[in-house]
């Protein structure tokens, strides 16, 4: 798709982080809020976090070698394919940006994604498990950023974890989970603490912490708490968001084989399923590896 200038970013505006333990609702939270006017958020991938060290030291000098370079490395990222950026033109738009530091040089990629979805939009924001190990890096480059955190059950997380691992995918992209209830509550309990431990060293001025199970059971009103938060108004688009992912396949299809539920309205169906999908024994594993966040996160 051919890029747009939409003339409306603010690049000072401060950008979205939604992090959170996979299978946690990060995907659904993502196309609602990319459906919001003002708000554009691709698909994931997380080449702002794996090129920082390479780039960090980026600044107005560099040379068009410099800037070939860094193309060639960001169009190996993985899973930077489902943006269809057109190189030549990236390049010509980012020459023109004359960016000085590497967050800007970030900033105006997801500035150019946006352009291809020609959409107006005032902010841009990413999501992608794998950031709840750096954190510290996406403050670090972006030190006005908001973090919104989504958790889940972790006992419904093990449901879901247990569907992906026995299914087989033809997507090269399918994830890679555990299956056993130990294994599960351990990645889950660790990857919370961390998460925490991160907002505990940037500040929880910059979180907003919802649990998923509030999100498909009071989405409007849920919304409307994020929307807050980032200092935006509601847009009631983002409740419609099946059908525009539908419409504009905003979710890739080489994730669709085990993310198909973001095609359909948002449901309470999969909330509370361990009581459905797990055996008393599972239960009995999760509970007590968990019982410190789910008393934190107020899970019975």
């Amino acid at each position: 798709m051919l890029w747009r200038e939409t003339g409306t970013y603010d690049l000072m505006k401060s950008p979205i982080f939604i992090i959170g333990n996979p299978r946690s609702g990060t995907t659904l939270l993502r196309l609602m809020l990319t459906c919001h006017r003002d708000i554009v958020i691709p698909p994931e991938c997380g080449f702002a976090v794996w090129w920082y060290e390479k780039y960090r030291k980026w600044n107005s000098d560099y040379t068009d070698q410099h800037m070939e370079e860094f193309l060639r490395d960001l169009f190996t990222s993985k899973k930077i394919e489902t943006w269809n950026l057109n190189k030549g033109l990236l390049k010509e738009f980012l020459l023109r940006k004359k960016t000085s530091i590497y967050s800007e040089l970030v900033s105006s990629v997801y500035e150019f994604y946006a352009g291809t979805q020609k959409k107006d939009f005032k902010r841009w924001g990413d999501k992608n498990n794998y950031y709840l190990n750096h954190v510290d890096v996406i403050f670090n480059l972006f030190p006005g950023v908001q973090f919104i955190h989504i958790i889940r059950d972790g006992r419904d997380i093990a449901c879901s974890y247990k569907d992906v691992a026995n299914s087989t995918y033809n997507s090269p992209y399918a994830p890679q989970l555990p299956a056993g209830a130990y294994e599960i509550a351990k990645e889950w309990i660790t990857n919370i603490k961390r998460i925490r431990e991160s907002f505990n060293a940037v500040g929880w001025d910059k979180v907003i912490e919802i649990r998923y199970e509030d999100l498909v059971s009071f989405p409007e009103q849920t919304l409307e708490k994020i929307c807050s938060f980032l200092n935006e108004d509601f847009d009631m688009a983002m409740l419609d968001f099946h059908l525009l992912n539908k419409e504009q396949e905003l979710e890739p299809r080489d994730f669709l084989e085990w993310k198909s539920k973001t095609l359909h309205r948002v449901t309470t169906s999969q909330a509370g399923r361990y009581k459905r999908c797990l055996t008393d024994d599972e239960i009995k594993i999760i509970n007590g590896a968990a019982a410190e966040i789910f008393e934190i996160y107020n899970y019975q």
